[in-house]
């Protein structure tokens, strides 16, 4: 069964930060709207796989850094 489709718009800055962040992380647009919409209306089952990765990357850097900065007050 096909998604159904919406049509939304934009303002000329919100669009060309959509634009830059498609490009650098190599998302579709479709996947950064319907992740923002899933984190903002809390329907984390519907986050697209990219940004579930996305977010444990972000989790994995905090943890690391934690860890370096525990290591560092030992020392």
């Amino acid at each position: 069964m096909a998604k159904p489709q919406i049509t939304i718009r934009l303002s000329p800055t919100l669009l060309a930060n959509l634009d830059n962040y498609v490009v650098k992380t190599g998302s579709s647009k479709t996947q950064v709207v319907v992740g923002a919409l899933a984190k903002y209306l809390d329907c984390v089952e519907e986050l697209p796989l990219t940004y579930k990765i996305l977010e444990l990357e972000k989790k994995l850097t905090n943890i690391e850094t934690e860890i370096h900065q525990t290591k560092s007050q030992k020392d």
